[in-house]
């Protein structure tokens, strides 16, 4: 991943500077891979960590490499409860909120990032738009219809459009330039994902989970 311009705020480009933050932020990308089947992996949690941590890393002017999801998923201390292991069948590799927190915080200590994750359960609109209006990235946990559920990190709003733009560690978006990696769907689109339930969400009390990123200076 190379980065060779750096914008003074994570998000403060106008619409007439549209192409470029498609860009920017398209060069964060990262895909959580394929299964030796070529489905997908349940990689989405420490991928979209990594993305959001160099997100940061960049905006700091920390002269490191890039994170990639393996160190998130080797050196963050995640306990089986914070991320199931890989040979449990089917739901391997899944990272649940609190994992999510717990690792960000762990990279932005040992990085002196000076900002803290917290899971916000049962979310509303008012505090996804609040965070994006001030230019901090969140975190979202979308549940499929299929009873499966995909990690996907916030980055922009537009009120004209009523669209949200994420970054999406979809594996086959790897083959797209970076300025067409960047996704959006309505605002309705995302909050049919964002707001389902199911059996397993029900059980373990996930309702509408985003991760908030705050600032400690």
């Amino acid at each position: 991943m190379k980065i060779n311009t750096q914008p003074s705020h994570l998000v403060t480009y106008s619409l007439s500077n549209w192409t470029a933050e498609r860009k920017f932020y398209g060069r964060f990308y990262q895909s959580q891979g394929f299964k030796e089947d070529k489905a997908f992996t349940n990689d989405c949690g420490p991928t979209s960590l990594a993305v959001i941590l160099n997100i940061f890393l960049f905006r700091n002017n920390l002269s490191v490499s890039p994170l990639e999801k393996k160190s998130i998923i080797h050196s963050s201390g995640f306990l089986f409860w914070d991320r199931l292991p890989h040979w449990v069948p089917r739901i391997g590799g899944a990272t649940a909120p609190w994992g999510m927190v717990k690792a960000f915080n762990h990279w932005s200590k040992k990085y002196n990032l000076n900002w803290r994750a917290e899971r916000k359960s049962r979310a509303r609109r008012a505090h996804v738009l609040e965070n994006l209006m001030m230019g901090k990235p969140v975190s979202a946990l979308k549940i499929w219809k299929t009873g499966g559920a995909h990690w996907v990190n916030l980055v922009r709003y537009s009120s004209e459009k009523e669209r949200v733009y994420y970054l999406d560690p979809n594996p086959y978006l790897q083959y797209l330039p970076e300025d067409k990696r960047l996704q959006s769907q309505t605002w309705e689109e995302f909050q049919e994902d964002w707001s389902r339930s199911n059996w397993w969400s029900k059980t373990l009390g996930i309702k509408n989970e985003m991760i908030i990123y705050t600032s400690l200076d």
